[in-house]
């Protein structure tokens, strides 16, 4: 901080030398002149003196008989004495300073905080129906609108926040993360009722109703699409004939028996990449959409990766512009032929099965039998699995409104 106030007052570095130099800096401290940075030797003397303090030492010099001689002139009072004449710094100066109070009126950056089931493009998707993008003006909307906004297109939202941070738009959300969320979204279409019907043909291994009327018992094979449980409940009179039909959406738990077919392959034959060592970086910066490379690279090579590293702009750690610098790396390579052995090639195959089985076990699909066959031919090898699967097989069908109306109308005749 007192570095920055002598640099605003503006100070001088000096050089004391003469008849009696220590009587000079005492005489100095005795009117409570500071000088710092103080170096000599052999009555030789370097100081800075603040530009205010250096008009009064000039009795102390008469008194003292030494000779000061300004080495240095340090300070802003300099500076803008030294650019007052340079009209196309100071014109540069102001259009930068122009750009940057203009360019900080606009959102040039977005950072999202708290999604975890609803994704990045999503969210820019209803900002941008709204009309909120990269270049919009700071104060084109309203924060308190568009947290209200978000809560209602987005029934996992239960909280949302939206501030600017300079020239970021940060949205901070939190949602409801609860396992029946999705469930309860996918309710809400069904306006005039469900049937549950199997997704997989199968055997109906258990079936827990909720709401509606099962029309299958556990050992019953169904195909896809059969129907599991039925969204129209009939109302009966008292002579248990049926008065009229209504419409419910059906739920419960029906487990299902599958076979799970798999099917892998992988080709002895492949190629990799090898890489020569041979590389060409270029600088580029970039506004917007358009790119400056430089130096431009005129030949490139036959085959290449391209690695690229960009940082955007941020100005006093607030001020996000749409300028990025970064570089561009080619690095040339060799495509190489070469095979698996078999051994190799069957590590393959079994690790793209263990993923696939973890995959199953993460969608809650439970895993009754395995049966792995590997065939090895001249130039590819194949893995044949079945998998005896147990899994949730119902998916809701809407109830047509032409098919409820007959069925009410044969009920009423």
């Amino acid at each position: 901080m007192i570095a920055l106030i002598r640099y605003c007052r503006g100070y001088v570095r000096i050089s004391v030398r003469g008849y009696a130099p220590e009587r000079f800096m005492n005489l100095c401290a005795n009117r409570a002149i500071v000088l710092w940075e103080l170096n000599g030797h052999d009555g030789f003397y370097t100081m800075c003196i603040s530009l205010s303090d250096f008009f009064k030492i000039r009795d102390i010099v008469h008194k003292t008989k030494t000779r000061v001689a300004v080495l240095e002139k340090r300070g802003l009072p300099f500076f803008l004495q030294d650019v007052r004449h340079r009209k196309m710094f100071l014109l540069g100066v102001f259009l930068c300073s122009a750009f940057l109070i203009l360019m900080s009126q606009f959102i040039w950056a977005m950072e999202f905080d708290g999604n975890q089931m609803i994704t990045e493009e999503e969210l820019k998707r209803y900002l941008e129906d709204e009309g909120i993008r990269y270049g919009t003006p700071r104060h084109f909307f309203s924060a308190e609108t568009l947290e209200k906004g978000l809560r209602e297109a987005f029934e996992e939202i239960t909280w949302a926040s939206v501030s600017l941070q300079g020239t970021k738009l940060v949205v901070k959300i939190q949602e409801d993360i609860l396992p029946d969320t999705a469930q309860k979204q996918e309710l809400s279409k069904f306006e005039n009722g469900a049937d549950l019907v199997a997704s997989c043909s199968g055997t109906v291994v258990s079936i827990l109703t909720r709401s509606g009327i099962p029309a299958v018992r556990p050992g019953d094979s169904v195909s896809r699409g059969d129907l599991l449980i039925s969204g129209r409940i009939p109302v009966k009179n008292d002579d248990e004939t049926v008065r009229e039909y209504l419409s419910v959406v059906a739920d419960g738990d029906v487990i299902l028996e599958t076979d799970y077919r798999v099917h892998l392959s992988c080709p002895y034959a492949y190629q990799y990449k090898n890489y020569t060592g041979r590389e060409k970086s270029r600088k580029f910066l970039a506004i917007g959409s358009l790119r400056v490379l430089f130096p431009p690279i005129r030949k490139n090579f036959a085959r290449q990766d391209i690695v690229t590293q960009q940082n955007r702009l941020c100005l006093f750690g607030q001020l996000d512009l749409p300028i990025f610098a970064g570089s561009q790396t080619l690095r040339e390579y060799l495509p190489v032929d070469a095979r698996y052995d078999t051994d190799s090639a069957k590590k393959i195959l079994l690790d793209k099965f263990q993923k696939i089985i973890a995959a199953l076990e993460e969608k809650g699909v439970q895993i009754i039998q395995k049966d792995v066959r590997i065939v090895e031919k001249a130039d590819i090898l194949t893995l044949e699995g079945s998998l005896k699967i147990q899994l949730q097989g119902g998916v809701w069908q809407a109830l047509s409104i032409s098919d409820t109306a007959k069925e009410q109308e044969t009920a009423q005749n």
